[in-house]
């Protein structure tokens, strides 16, 4: 398959459509040979009647087979049933030879955010099942599901995106096709890759960049997307989706994380003693070579929380490693936590692997943010870093969680995201949402740990840690129940540039 990916054309009748620029790239694009363009939302700026007659006359220019979603902007002012009646059906799906394309609206009118509902979402799942047997499958949403770099603050993503992204990774969906936030970008999480498209024809584009559209090549199980920009400028990123295979050998066990986050220590109801207890007890049987804990140590930032804390976590048999939460650094937290925990920047190294704790809570905040003085200090120190294996630990996630309302996310996840992938760091441990989940984006395994002893959780299997063996060709995550100790493996990864 070709297809062309446009998106956030903005078609208007105000200067901030660039119509020029509209119609040569369209004439560009017909120029070739593709079996499908698609359009991923936001394909007027008002949602008005004038704006879709506009839009529905230049689009009639394109001379290859369309398909065209709405995005917020589409929504607005009642606009998403003029989108029904001028353009077509807000949500579907479109079958092909070889291939199934499931499109869902995921627009909430007259507000930026977005959320695929129930009745979309029982669309996407059946659709899925249905067509598991295409060679190709594809899914159209507006809003992106995986943060994008170089797009401001972090507060568009889907409400339910960890949802979203786990239904996909579970239905094996090959190409995710979203625009939204004006600038192009693509993951590769797992063996789905995530392509977001910049602005089409839009004069709001992002970080002095240019209007841009996305050409996608698929050739067996080797995928090729190559980003052109209108002043002339080409990227071509290539990617490989071979189906994954058995593990063979994993070697021996080279170190051990017990990976564990919100433990809410407090003397209320709200801090489950005797889960805390029993984990610890499993921990130290468990022999970790170091313990990881991704903030969420105290319920309150206070004195006594803190003593207790302290007191409790002490019956740790291994080395401990902090990052705080927001919890930890409120009243007086930012003063106690030194006092009794030492700096909020910790970092662990055996000559092979380095762990790195970094400070993404707000004060007084349940925000999270790592700054851009911060990414590029930490970029330079792991690009210096002769450890084999580099694992950093933060509060905030950074990849949306299944299973929660997507509101723990770093306000500048995409970029963050962008810049450990392209840092090719092994290990990212993150501690909000109380879910346990782990993927893999690009070579960076993410793994997110559940509460240990709040009543705050939503595993189904209670309250639980993450233990992470890394051996000398994979990485296996699992979880551990906190108070019976069950374990249940969550998944198995190769370390990097090993194959299967």
């Amino acid at each position: 398959m070709r297809i062309c990916h446009i998106s956030d054309t903005h078609i208007s009748l105000g200067a901030e459509f660039q119509r020029e620029t509209f119609e040569q790239t369209i004439k560009k694009i017909n120029s070739e040979d593709f079996d499908l363009v698609i359009h991923s939302g936001d394909l007027t700026t008002s949602g008005i009647l004038e704006e879709y007659k506009e839009a529905r006359r230049l689009t009639e220019k394109i001379r290859h087979p369309l398909v065209i979603i709405p995005g917020n902007h589409d929504a607005r002012n009642g606009g998403i049933s003029i989108f029904s009646e001028v353009i077509g059906a807000p949500s579907g799906v479109i079958e092909m030879e070889d291939a199934v394309i499931t499109y869902a609206d995921s627009a909430i009118p007259d507000s930026n955010q977005g959320r695929v509902g129930t009745i979309s979402f029982r669309m996407l799942q059946d659709a899925l099942g249905k067509h598991q047997d295409k060679a190709v499958k594809i899914v159209l949403i507006h809003h992106h599901v995986v943060p994008i770099p170089m797009a401001g603050r972090e507060r568009n993503v889907l409400s339910n995106a960890g949802d979203i992204l786990n239904l996909l990774l579970q239905y094996d969906v090959d190409l995710v096709l979203s625009g939204h936030r004006h600038y192009p970008n693509v993951h590769k999480v797992e063996r789905t890759l995530f392509i977001n498209a910049g602005t089409f024809s839009s004069s709001k584009t992002r970080y002095g960049d240019v209007n841009s559209y996305g050409i996608i090549e698929i050739e067996g199980e080797r995928f090729r997307l190559t980003t052109r920009r209108v002043n002339g400028e080409s990227k071509v990123q290539q990617f490989f989706m071979g189906k994954p295979k058995v593990f063979k050998d994993l070697g021996s066990r080279k170190y051990r994380i017990a990976h564990v986050s919100n433990t809410f220590i407090t003397d209320s109801h709200v801090f489950l003693k005797n889960h805390f207890e029993n984990a610890i007890r499993s921990i130290n049987q468990f022999k970790p070579d170091i313990v990881a804990h991704c903030g969420g140590i105290v319920y309150r930032g206070i004195p006594h929380d803190y003593h207790l804390a302290a007191k409790m976590l002490k019956t740790i048999e291994s080395p401990v490693i902090f990052a705080p939460g927001g919890r930890d650094i409120n009243y007086l937290g930012y003063y106690l936590f030194n006092k009794y925990f030492g700096v909020v920047d910790q970092e662990r190294s055996n000559g092979e692997i380095l762990i790195k704790s970094i400070l993404s809570a707000q004060y007084d905040s349940r925000n999270g943010m790592v700054g851009p003085i911060e990414r590029d200090n930490l970029v330079r120190e792991l690009r210096k870093a002769e450890e084999g294996l580099k694992c950093l630990m933060l509060h905030h996630n950074i990849i949306p969680i299944p299973h929660s309302r997507e509101k723990g996310l770093l306000e500048d996840s995409g970029d963050f995201l962008r810049e450990v992938v392209d840092s090719k760091v092994d290990l990212v441990l993150t501690g909000t949402s109380s879910h346990p989940f782990a993927v893999r984006v690009g070579q960076t395994l993410v793994v997110n740990a559940n509460s240990l002893s709040s009543i705050y959780q939503r595993s189904i299997n209670g309250n639980s840690y993450n233990l992470i063996d890394i051996f000398e060709k994979g990485i296996m995550v699992s979880e551990v129940n906190s108070l019976w100790g069950r374990r249940k493996m969550v998944g198995l990864w190769p370390v990097k540039g090993e194959k299967y």
